[in-house]
């Protein structure tokens, strides 16, 4: 790790501990040459350490990509995309790296579609219809709103 004053590439961990409720570790660094100290906290790389099953193969994960998907789904709020769709997708790879060895396209969309909906229910939806989560039709004898049309309100005698 490399010193963020003076940019050296030798510095100690002075303190290390693990975090309880995410997978991340804080540590207290000091620098060798400048002996200022500064706090890191690393996290896994889903990248690195697991393989995403696709059918023709397999890939790496990509944590960009998520990125632009999550942020497609706040198109009603565009100021919530440009700032929480970076901490949404690593909420999203944090609990991907606890899961089993080997994820697919589906654990991610489901996983994605779970994080959002308690963060905005309707970039969830839009998120559940941008990756075929939830389909547009509806259940027999609901009729629609378009067919009742405007008087649909009144009593039925006048």
């Amino acid at each position: 790790m490399f010193c963020i004053n003076c940019f050296h590439t030798n510095t100690s961990v002075a303190n290390s501990r693990p975090n309880k409720k995410q997978p991340q570790v804080w540590r207290r660094r000091t620098c060798s040459n400048c002996q200022i100290t500064f706090t890191t906290y690393e996290r896994p790389s889903l990248a690195d350490n697991k393989p995403v099953s696709l059918p023709d193969g397999t890939d790496t994960f990509n944590l960009g990509k998520l990125i632009l998907s999550i942020a497609k789904a706040f198109t009603h709020a565009p100021n919530d995309a440009q700032y929480n769709s970076l901490w949404l997708a690593q909420t999203v790879e944090d609990t991907l790296s606890t899961e089993r060895q080997t994820i697919t396209p589906d654990d991610i969309a489901a996983i994605t579609h779970q994080v959002l909906k308690k963060f905005d229910e309707l970039a969830a939806i839009q998120y559940a219809a941008q990756h075929q989560l939830i389909s547009s039709t509806r259940k027999r004898g609901r009729p629609s709103l378009r067919e009742r049309g405007p008087r649909s309100r009144e009593s039925p005698s006048q």
